[in-house]
């Protein structure tokens, strides 16, 4: 992953404690970064990079406390690593304008001379390198950690003193994928054996693509942050037999267009990780082809390395993008087309962005793109889903998330219940969205597509039709994070 360079990060606010009263629930609010368009650096013939950041409105920070007394540090959350690491005050990158006239400048960094509580565990261990050649490296620390109002004593984390990355981050993965050659016990270890939470479990809520922040409950989810029920489906072992990513099988895609009619793009289930620190939604090559015909969508991954789509999609209030796990009676989570295809081009036209000829005039990127390794579900699926990870009991649950709800009902996942047999709210929560601002100027099956029509819309009605503002260039600049070429959430593949 690479962080672009106009990165401004914004605060970030811990829920209040009362939210989780008389529970072993650490709640804590994440938020996205707002900045200005940054400019465009071509790298290896493509602009992948910071387009797939600043475009897509990923990107999600979690403000934390490091040592003692506590220095501030905001860490992007990601699901699809497992080590805390932190950048050093004294980092090549935060010394080096060279360096951060191409890589960013550094967000917040750890001095660990300010800190009594500070040790050493081991010198020049810690390194993480990504597929798209970031990465840092450094040693292994140990220091007291807080986060939501909880406090970690000893936690074990990367110090890197070198680094392409301008901001540290929060794994909170298996311990089987920490980056160490041997397993250490990571943070969600400790939030168990230090008795923060009962079991090694969270939820996570994005919200929307305008949504400001998010939130994570450690050791709880929020049944008023989603619609129906709570299903779950079993997290899949990788190669070697052990649990090392948030893999579960994606039994189902299709989409559903306005007038009912249904599509479906799988002939087989696929193993998909679900990772918050991807922006994007990577499928295999062929499933993906076939939804580019369906919507005459144009991949310039090997070019721009976006995938282009029509703006006229927008105008289709109902149409989704259906995912269903673990089979037929499993979950399923409508993602909304607003949530797929995303107005976000012009303004980086307007920087000198060369797109490729293209058979539509109103421009817009896709949130889906093709992968021959690895396939993810990244934030333009997860904002659409509330999602449970249980690293104890092995287990994800799914359901749609209801967008944009202020109410809270807490429930601790407790070693007796694990993710609960809950019901969230009956319907989408209705709200009207108004800008604030001015718009810019692998193989999952052969075969093609079938598609079967119905005499009415299919669907509950959860997804779908959203009022959505005109385009705001501040937030849709957001700099999104970890996308090693726009692909890999960060750890997950370690070198």
């Amino acid at each position: 992953m690479r962080i672009p360079s106009a990165l401004a990060v914004a605060s970030v606010a811990t829920v209040a404690a009362t939210t989780a009263t008389a529970q072993r629930v650490i709640p804590v609010t994440f938020s996205k970064p707002t900045s200005r368009l940054p400019a465009l650096h071509k790298r290896a013939g493509t602009y992948s990079q910071e387009l797939n950041n600043n475009l897509t409105g990923g990107g999600y920070y979690a403000q934390v406390t490091v040592g003692t007394p506590p220095q501030t540090v905001d860490l992007i959350v990601d699901t699809g690593s497992s080590d805390v690491w932190v950048l050093d005050s004294e980092a090549d990158l935060c010394q080096s304008t060279r360096m951060q006239d191409y890589y960013g400048y550094c967000l917040s960094t750890y001095d660990p001379d300010k800190s009594s509580t500070y040790s050493l565990v081991s010198q020049n261990s810690f390194s993480i390198q990504y597929v798209d050649g970031s990465g840092s490296d450094g040693n292994y620390i140990k220091d007291t950690f807080s986060i939501g109002g909880a406090d970690i004593e000893a936690l074990q984390m990367g110090l890197a003193t070198n680094s392409t990355i301008n901001s540290g981050l929060l794994g909170i993965g298996f311990a089987a994928n920490v980056a160490a050659r041997t397993p250490y016990p990571n943070i969600m270890n400790l939030f168990q054996d230090q008795d923060l939470i009962a079991i090694q479990a969270y939820s996570l809520y994005l919200d929307d693509l305008y949504a400001e922040t998010g939130t994570i409950l450690f050791g709880g989810l929020d049944t008023k942050k989603f619609i129906g029920g709570l299903k779950t489906v079993d997290i899949q072992q990788d190669r070697t037999g052990n649990y090392s990513s948030f893999t579960v099988a994606l039994s189902s895609l299709t989409t559903t267009a306005d007038n009912g009619t249904v599509t479906n793009y799988t002939r087989s289930a696929v193993p998909v990780i679900l990772d918050s620190g991807t922006t994007l939604t990577y499928i295999p090559t062929s499933m993906a082809d076939r939804i580019f015909r369906a919507l005459d969508a144009v991949d310039d991954t090997t070019g721009t390395g976006l995938v282009y789509v029509s703006c006229d999609y927008l105008n289709d209030a109902n149409f989704t993008f259906d995912f269903q796990f673990g089979g037929s009676d499993g979950p399923i989570v409508k993602v909304p087309v607003d949530e797929m295809v995303l107005n976000n081009v012009q303004g980086y036209i307007e920087l000198g962005l060369a797109v490729p000829t293209l058979p539509f005039d109103n421009v817009c990127s896709f949130g889906i793109q093709p992968s021959s390794d690895y396939y993810l579900l990244g934030d333009t699926f997860l904002r659409s889903a509330y999602v449970v990870y249980d690293l104890t009991n092995k287990q994800i649950g799914l359901a749609q998330a209801n967008l944009n709800s202020t109410d809270s009902n807490v429930v601790e996942i407790t070693e007796d219940t694990g993710i609960p047999d809950a019901t969230g709210v009956a319907s989408q929560v209705s709200v009207t969205q108004t800008a604030t601002g001015l718009p810019g100027t692998g193989n999952g099956g052969s075969g093609d597509a079938t598609a079967t029509t119905t005499s009415s819309p299919s669907g509950s009605g959860n997804a779908g039709a959203r009022a959505v503002p005109a385009p705001r260039w501040d937030a849709l600049a957001v700099a999104g994070i970890a996308s090693l070429c726009g692909l890999m959430g960060a750890g997950l593949v370690v070198l």
